[in-house]
């Protein structure tokens, strides 16, 4: 596929496809970024600037610090969007395209807003798809862009906070759907949980080098109920960890290996439940799950943390572990924390007594 031509958003037993042709596909995204010298260096992939420096957010955190063996507790703007911690720093989308970016290992933690407009990228309009931040402290931002003269695809958006003198700049991908998104030291995975019909394809999970590789495993499994949002999180060396509900999978795949481990989500089939996952420095897997016996899942019926053995293959849950109301969400670990995203207090949780 050329650089300038669009790409339209579409719509048991182990499946794994190694889509050829890495070069050319990744020759769309290159042509555009000749210019930023992505594949010089990665503090050169997008750059950063016009965006807001440290300082006084508009959309401010409530810090609660922990008393008596309690737990921190971070109060989020009302209408949040969607919440991740990992690698240091809470993100919480509050708006279209404005983020609150808080630093856990600060004390107490300071926040700040990221406000991103189409005019700072120099395109005609943009929608947020996904966000991450990379272990070494850049925000990654999927988006779904219109470049104009009906050139609208998806496009990767790279803001270095911490870099005061860079400009924000947007990167066109190649064809892909990057609907779900995880950031590494060394590339992005992208997740399109969704199969592309037209093209008789499945769900596919992409790793896109930024020294140029781009390899894309195809996701084959059952069809079941909707479990809550799909997720994909970058652990040690680049690995992907991915929650895939539309599939009832969680799924570990290695940049060059491809897929090396998948689980069944540990669910009722019957069930519709929001579940999540996170997963640890150590790289423990942990997820929310209802605890329900028999009958009909109710809006009642409690949540519980449930780990997955090492070898991948089985979940376990501890006698006496912390309940949650339904909605709750896992947001990810920092450091040594387990954070909980409660969706019904509006407000970011450590769940204190989990080892990492």
């Amino acid at each position: 596929m050329s650089a300038r031509r669009t790409a339209q958003p579409g719509g048991g037993s182990r499946a794994v496809r190694v889509a050829g042709g890495a070069g050319r596909v990744w020759g769309g995204l290159r042509g555009r970024l000749d210019r930023l010298a992505w594949i010089a260096a990665l503090a050169a992939v997008i750059g950063t600037a016009g965006l807001p420096g440290p300082g006084p957010a508009s959309a401010q955190a409530a810090v609660a610090e922990p008393k008596g063996g309690a737990g921190r507790r971070i109060t989020l703007p009302g209408g949040t969007l969607a919440v991740k911690a990992e690698n240091g720093y809470a993100v919480a989308q509050v708006a279209a395209r404005r983020f609150l970016l808080i630093a856990l290992d600060k004390q107490p933690p300071q926040a700040r807003t990221i406000a991103i407009e189409p005019q700072q990228l120099g395109v005609f309009s943009f929608s947020v798809e996904d966000f991450s931040i990379s272990p070494d402290g850049v925000l990654y931002v999927a988006a779904y862009a219109n470049f104009g003269l009906g050139d609208s695809r998806y496009a990767l958006i790279r803001y270095a906070f911490e870099d005061t003198n860079g400009k924000p700049e947007i990167g066109q991908l190649p064809d892909l759907r990057c609907r779900h998104l995880g950031a590494g030291v060394h590339g992005v995975w992208c997740l399109d949980p969704e199969p592309r019909e037209m093209r008789n394809e499945p769900p596919t999970l992409t790793w896109i080098a930024f020294l140029g590789a781009v390899r894309r495993y195809a996701l084959e499994g059952e069809t079941g109920q909707w479990l809550g949002p799909a997720r994909v999180v970058v652990a040690r060396d680049d690995v992907a960890e991915t929650w895939l509900p539309p599939l009832r999978l969680f799924v570990e795949a290695d940049p060059s290996d491809g897929i090396r481990a998948r689980a069944p989500i540990a669910v009722n089939p019957s069930s519709r439940a929001l579940t999540s996952f996170a997963v640890s420095p150590r790289g423990k897997i942990h997820a929310l799950i209802p605890l329900r016996n028999s009958g009909l899942e109710l809006l009642t019926t409690p949540y519980g943390l449930v780990e997955l053995s090492a070898q991948r293959n089985g979940w376990r849950r501890r006698a006496g572990g912390p309940i949650f109301t339904r909605g709750s969400m896992l947001a990810g670990w920092s450091a040594t924390e387990l954070w909980l995203w409660n969706r019904e207090t509006h407000s970011l949780e450590t769940i204190v007594g989990v080892e990492p």
